[in-house]
């Protein structure tokens, strides 16, 4: 007998279909619901979709699950601020609720401001004075800290430390943000609460990109407590290697809800903090950000990883970067079935997506960070109209057959946003269908993680993880949708 049938509504990717019926947390057939109904006991639970469609859950391919979760609890969420002067009241109001302890702010984006600069050590100097207080830009890969916090940073002043207009960049920002230390339980928390936020979404799994040990053990810690609820395919630190290299521990190591998936590296860092390593210069600037790590380098570590039988992201964002990538995958021997991972690739050029498609590297990409691309936004203020108008160009890595895999990278969560603005971008490079943009943020985010025999579609034997959303994503534009119901395991993890 099956434990939960959820009937009355079209099933993605089963066309005749309009029941899905699960049996201990699998989907265990996929049907008509009449047919279903000779598997119905006395204590079959129903869900009535009342003509609602049933999607798989979906699963973002790039994360920073902690941090999602720290933001809604521990943190200052900056995103919402319309202004400089908004940001700063925030910060402002925090270091009064908390005096004496570090204020940190997290998500703010001066070019959504009308002032169009960033935050400043003095801005901060004057918000918050008496206490240490930092913001970190939406990217990650810029923050600007104030005089006291500043105090604390031991690098010394060169291109990752401003100290005169107080800002850190790229591996200072850890170093600075480490002297901020949540409780174990304030951690666990915040893991609990990234688990809800992300059932309100339709997220039911989740690649966490540069785990560390901190958000292991909380990750551990929330699991043994039934707090986590979203599948997490986590991809460590590469310091962290040699730790799991000597136990033996391997790709898939782990459980349903907490699996190591492989390593993350940094090729480079953003185009907001102009730190994204390009071939030409930002425009109106002679910089052209910086290569991280280099081909020979990355290499080297590429091989480590492969004899550990794990598998490398690595962070590439401008097309200089992209191109160490690639160099750095031929030394390496990387093979056309390995499956290793290029995250964000926002600047390819169409030959080094023809040499990705030869690697048999996974396009592990962000349609949300389409927000910033268009006449008159970050990307064409910082690149120009050209360059803007190829940036994260989505159509042409499914027309050359690359597997493709969407994520958010938290700016902001949430699939139906991101799905939306790949529908109608900017330019022609960026645009999918919506099959296309679902399938990769459901199979293809599974394909990139080796979970796809698990997750990504609705088929018997697979997790009855799936998302029931308020009408035909192929009719509603997705601004309009929302997510009605979230089911994990065939247990119901969310319900408007």
């Amino acid at each position: 007998m099956l434990d939960l049938i959820v009937q009355g509504g079209p099933i993605f990717g089963h066309p005749e279909a309009d029941a899905v019926g699960v049996r201990c947390g699998r989907i265990a057939a996929v049907g008509r619901a009449q047919d279903l109904a000779a598997l119905r006991g006395p204590k079959t639970q129903v869900f009535r979709l009342e003509g609602r469609p049933l999607l798989p859950g979906f699963f973002d391919a790039h994360l920073h699950f902690l941090k999602i979760g720290l933001d809604r609890t521990f943190f200052v969420d900056l995103s919402s601020a319309r202004t400089l002067s908004e940001a700063l009241e925030l910060l402002r109001a925090r270091a009064k609720e908390r005096p004496g302890e570090w204020v940190v702010g997290r998500g703010w984006d001066e070019s959504r401001w009308p002032e169009k600069r960033y935050l400043e050590r003095a801005d901060l100097d004057r918000a918050v004075p008496r206490q240490p207080c930092c913001a970190v830009r939406v990217d990650g890969h810029m923050m600007v800290a104030n005089t006291l916090a500043l105090a604390r940073c031991v690098r010394p002043e060169g291109e990752l430390v401003d100290r005169e207009r107080g800002f850190v960049f790229e591996d200072a920002i850890p170093e600075v943000l480490a002297l901020v230390r949540p409780s174990q339980e304030a951690l666990v928390e915040a893991v609990a609460e990234a688990s809800r936020y992300a059932a309100s979404l339709g997220v039911t799994a989740a690649a966490d990109m540069d785990t560390d040990a901190q958000a292991l053990r909380a990750y551990a810690l929330a699991e043994h407590r039934g707090l986590l609820r979203t599948r997490l395919f986590t991809y460590i630190k590469a310091e962290l290697l040699p730790h799991l290299a000597g136990l033996g521990i391997r790709k898939g190591f782990g459980s349903a809800f907490l699996r190591l998936a492989g390593v993350k590296a940094f090729a480079d860092g953003s185009i907001g903090a102009k730190t994204a390593a390009l071939f030409e210069p930002y425009r109106g600037e002679m910089g052209k950000g910086r290569v991280l790590l280099g081909r020979g380098e990355l290499a080297r570590l590429w091989r480590k990883v492969m004899e550990a039988e794990l598998q490398l992201a690595v962070h590439a964002i401008g097309d200089r970067a992209i191109e160490e990538v690639l160099a750095a995958a031929r030394l390496a021997g990387v093979g056309a079935l390995d499956r290793h991972r290029v995250e964000h690739l926002e600047l390819p050029t169409p030959h080094q997506l023809d040499r990705l498609k030869e690697l048999g590297l996974v396009a592990s990409m962000q349609p949300n960070f389409l927000q910033w691309s268009g006449p008159g936004r970050m990307y064409e203020d910082r690149l120009g109209p050209a360059r803007d108008a190829r940036i994260d160009p989505h159509r042409w890595v499914l027309d050359r057959g690359i597997p493709l895999a969407f994520g958010s990278d938290g700016m902001p969560l949430g699939p139906l946003y991101g799905i939306g603005l790949a529908l109608d971008p900017p330019y022609y490079p960026q645009r999918v269908t919506w099959e296309e943009a679902i399938r990769a943020y459901t199979y293809g985010a599974a394909y990139a993680a080796f979970a796809e025999e698990e997750l990504g579609s609705l088929e018997v034997g697979k997790w009855a993880d799936f998302v029931v959303l308020s009408g035909d994503p192929g009719r509603t534009p997705p601004r309009d949708l929302r997510v009605e119901a979230t089911f994990v395991a065939g247990e119901l993890a969310f319900s408007r």
